[in-house]
């Protein structure tokens, strides 16, 4: 982890579209479902509803041992409910906190595409001061070239004296 946070594991490569061309920004890309069975209006989910037991459709006499079972089914259906009540619950505030947590990703994402932004753009401003300084640098060249040419030019005139 700490290898990450170094930067050892980053490969180089392109860092923005400056040809026009982009990847993974078309909508396919972005809106991507965060799991594959994730509730959109493409995929809803199941319809299908949860029954304890099945509906009596037409009047009928119960035994004694179905209702003592049927007593003994109400009283684990209400611990369900009530243990489905809890863990429906606390789905939910799960549900809120890793979209909170997203949220914050995606905000800690268009900073750092910012801070990019910005810091290509610096390097950009220098090396463009950089160019602007090699026409003085060749001048610099130049100059001290002629005045090699002109030290060799007077010690040749003081050794054609000699």
């Amino acid at each position: 982890m700490l290898g990450f946070f170094k930067g050892d594991d980053l490969k180089s490569s392109s860092i923005a579209p400056v040809d026009g061309k982009h990847s993974n920004l078309d909508a396919n890309s972005v809106h991507s479902k965060s799991a594959s069975n994730a509730i959109t209006p493409d995929s809803p989910g199941s319809w299908k509803s949860y029954r304890a037991v099945p509906v009596v459709t037409e009047a009928r006499a119960f035994t004694e041992e179905e209702a003592d079972a049927l007593t003994e089914l109400e009283k684990d259906t209400r611990r369900k409910r009530k243990a489905s009540k809890r863990a429906y619950n606390s789905l939910q505030k799960i549900g809120n906190h890793q979209t909170a947590i997203n949220r914050h990703h995606e905000t800690y994402r268009r900073n750092e595409a910012r801070n990019e932004r910005r810091i290509q753009g610096y390097k950009n401003t220098s090396a463009k001061y950089l160019h602007s300084l090699r026409p003085e640098y060749a001048k610099l060249g130049q100059g001290l070239e002629q005045s090699a040419q002109q030290a060799d030019q007077a010690i040749n005139a003081l050794m054609g004296q000699l």
